[in-house]
């Protein structure tokens, strides 16, 4: 079979323990893997400064050169991760770290000092969030194989951003579920809802789905993890039942309950609908 060597691309990968509830964050690639701890930073802003200290493990074979700078970020209705320009919610600019680069050879860890230091005066009751990038300066090269067995090279820039959340005194907690639509697409159900945040804190989710016959019988459940919605946005919560579905009437009902101590929000919806 003839090989085809293409272009080569450049695939950032972003991981984040935004959705998922772990304690580490690995990056695999072909040279290295790295290992935080902690995965994530919550702090109270309610003082001037906070401080602590997190450690870079290189659990891979190879050394690695990394860079490491302040951003911001958000998550579209989907779910995907996108950096952007600091807004009202922002402490990225707050950040301190040291080192900004360092090299951590193989099976060595390092320990990264940070500071936040919001500016002077009273904050406003919000919740706000920036994040650590950690960059590094080498790409990683791999080869892939599609599915006519052509074969081709991938750079693979593999980037671990640490998000680091700040909470102050009073912030309020709220948002609203819009009404939930279901799709018949073939044999397939398509079940949506939006949940918008109207606050200025994070809301964090767990919750599900359940479509109930009008016999009381409960005919689907699907459960949703670690839903967050940053302030002013959406998340879209989507479901596929693949399952035979009589012809019959129907409720589905969606129900949402934060998991944060400090957001006591519960949300909850539900609609008829004929087949």
């Amino acid at each position: 079979m003839m090989k085809i060597n293409r272009n080569i691309f450049k695939i950032k990968i972003l991981t984040i323990s935004l959705i998922i509830s772990i304690n580490f964050i690995f990056i695999l690639d072909s040279e290295a893997a790295l290992v935080i701890d902690p995965a994530l930073i919550k702090t109270d802003l309610n003082g001037k400064r906070s401080s602590g200290v997190f450690i870079l493990k290189n659990t891979g074979e190879e050394e690695v050169r990394y860079r490491a700078k302040a951003v911001y970020f958000t998550l579209n209705p989907e779910g995907g991760l996108a950096e952007i320009s600091p807004d009202e919610y922002s402490l990225a600019e707050w950040i301190k770290f040291n080192p900004k680069e360092f090299t951590l050879p193989p099976q060595s860890s390092r320990a990264i000092r940070y500071s936040i230091i919001s500016p002077s005066g009273k904050l406003l009751p919000k919740e706000y969030r920036g994040a650590i990038e950690f960059t590094p300066l080498k790409v990683a090269k791999i080869q892939s194989q599609d599915n006519e067995g052509h074969k081709f090279n991938l750079q693979v820039l593999s980037v671990v951003l640490v998000p680091v959340y700040g909470y102050v005194k009073n912030t309020k907690y709220s948002g609203i579920l819009s009404d939930i639509s279901v799709d018949k697409k073939k044999d397939e159900l398509v079940i949506s809802a939006d949940v918008s945040n109207t606050s200025d804190g994070i809301l964090r989710f767990n919750g599900e789905y359940q479509i109930i016959a009008s016999s009381g019988k409960k005919i689907d459940e699907t459960g949703f993890k670690k839903i967050v919605v940053f302030q002013k946005n959406k998340r879209t919560l989507k479901t596929t039942i693949k399952k035979p579905v009589e012809i019959g009437q129907y409720v589905v009902r969606l129900h949402l309950k934060s998991y944060d101590r400090r957001a006591p929000v519960e949300l909850s919806k539900e609609t008829k609908f004929d087949l």
